[in-house]
């Protein structure tokens, strides 16, 4: 197999292994194990030029419980602790309509409180303040809106973690019921095209772990959602973490509605929500059975595989935060500028030298706006753009947390990037889109026209002739622009 592959050859792959392999019913301890595989080695393949090898742990189970036991020698405090945190916060939690599950990366700073831009948009404007619980999976800041309805995560379930291994190192080991047919001959095949794939841990000694570990925690969200009682729950992504499997699986047993709300592109070369060939008789039981999506074309390219199932659906609802700052905030466009939205990539790869040579002749300001997980910091930076000798003048860095991107993106000719889904919120704002990375090609294809949404390759001659052309043809900024209404996620 090549050392790279595109998105289009991504997904071609995995329509021969569905169609292939049994995939629908691989299921060990109760959990469908399928989505788990797929999403891991969509990324894998995704990033398969850049893959490097881990040390796999070779510590037996015997070192790992010896340590366990060690460590909870010496902390007896924490399983008190533990019992009664636990306690208390199963004794005080009151029911509600919805559980959010969303992180600090989905905040942004507004009014002098991190508001929740998908979430917080609905609820303030439906007046759900009392009718909600915020699970936060990352860290808390200090000051949140609605700061009352947040549930820290991993402040309880670490000790119901912790009183969980307490348990599993006096209890006999329980019997797994794996259902695996033709397992081994897909991992052959796929460790033949991929030797690193070694690495992704899915084995089936490894996929067992998983598969008891995500049982194992699922015991704290059945108890959470028992006493809350919600009709829905809604994530900002449905995969990525263990703990949100566990989560999506305590729901589908206790049949609790559970909804992944569009939080980035949707197109129909991403795996997680393209092209689900197989399925069991029901809906996996570690995904949603409803998608909330931003756009008509995100809501399709779902549609396309969901609506063959019977049992998933899929509703465009818009983007809340847009449409709440369209109502909200009077938007003010405060002179040309360029807008870039920045990425996890590295600055070499996406600030191009002809890109950094146009900024140098540009008369516009460039806002420069970080990726809220960036991989490297303001000065990394700024010491990259000394180094290209980019004047200060001409730029200005901006922390995705700290500024309201309707805000920022207002007053923006046009908006640059390698393949943020900030190419859709800027169509919302009418404002054009220009793409540089091949992947943004790949991944807007449909979306690109050359009226709204561009792509130059940076490597291809004549690039900033055609920047250039781009920029007079743009047409004169709507100041007009469209309000939509806020959705009630109570609908």
């Amino acid at each position: 197999m090549p050392q790279s592959l595109t998105s289009k050859e991504i997904k071609e792959y995995f329509l021969k292994l569905e169609q292939k392999y049994p995939v629908n019913h691989w299921n060990i301890f109760g959990v469908d194990i399928w989505p788990h595989i797929r999403i891991k080695l969509y990324f894998f393949l995704l990033n398969l030029d850049a893959d490097k090898p881990k040390l796999n742990d070779s510590c037996s189970s015997q070192k790992r419980k010896y340590g366990i036991v060690k460590r909870l020698l010496k902390i007896p405090g924490a399983l008190m602790n533990a019992l009664s945190g636990l306690y208390q916060f199963y004794k005080k939690l009151e029911p509600k309509k919805i559980i959010f599950f969303g992180s600090h990366f989905h905040r942004t700073r507004q009014n002098g409180v991190y508001f929740n831009r998908f979430y917080d948009s609905m609820v303030d404007t439906h007046n759900l303040q009392d009718e909600v619980y915020m699970i936060e999976f990352e860290k808390i800041y200090e000051k949140n809106y609605n700061q009352k309805a947040i549930l820290p995560l991993h402040q309880y379930l670490d000790q119901f973690k912790l009183l969980k291994k307490l348990n599993g190192l006096f209890s006999q080991p329980v019997k797994e019921n794996i259902e695996l047919r033709d397992y081994k001959t897909f991992y052959e095949e796929l460790i033949s095209d991929f030797p690193t794939a070694k690495n992704l841990n899915i084995s089936l000694e490894a996929l067992s772990q998983w598969a008891r570990k995500v049982s194992r925690t699922k015991g704290f969200f059945s108890k959470l959602f028992k006493k809350t009682k919600p009709e829905k729950i809604i994530f900002l992504s449905y995969y990525g973490y263990d703990d949100l499997a566990a989560a999506l699986l305590a729901a589908h047993e206790l049949g609790i509605k559970t909804i992944d709300f569009q939080h980035g592109p949707q197109t129909n070369v991403h795996m997680a929500y393209s092209a689900w060939t197989k399925h069991p008789d029901r809906p996996y039981n570690i995904m949603p059975v409803e998608y909330w999506t931003w756009d008509q074309r995100s809501k399709e390219n779902i549609e396309a595989w969901a609506g063959k199932t019977g049992f998933i659906k899929v509703i465009n609802v818009g983007h809340p935060y847009l449409a709440y700052f369209k109502k909200k905030i009077l938007f003010q466009d405060l002179g040309e500028k360029i807008f870039f939205s920045l990425q996890t990539l590295s600055l070499e790869e996406m600030l191009p030298i002809v890109l950094l040579d146009f900024m140098k002749e540009s008369e516009m300001k460039w806002i420069l706006r970080m990726h809220p997980r960036s991989n490297f910091t303001r000065n990394d930076l700024e010491s990259f753009l000394k180094k290209n000798k980019i004047h200060k003048n001409i730029y200005k860095i901006e922390d995705a947390l700290e500024t309201p991107l309707p805000e920022s993106l207002a007053g923006a000719k046009l908006h640059i990037t390698n393949f943020s889904g900030c190419v859709l919120e800027a169509g919302m704002l009418n404002i054009p889109s220009l793409l540089i990375h091949e992947s943004g090609e790949e991944i807007f294809r449909a979306y690109i026209d050359d009226k709204s949404v561009f792509y130059l390759n940076p490597a291809a001659p004549g690039f900033k002739e055609s920047f250039k052309n781009i920029l007079e043809k743009l047409p004169e900024k709507d100041s007009k622009r469209e309000v939509f209404e806020i959705p009630n996620p109570l609908m």
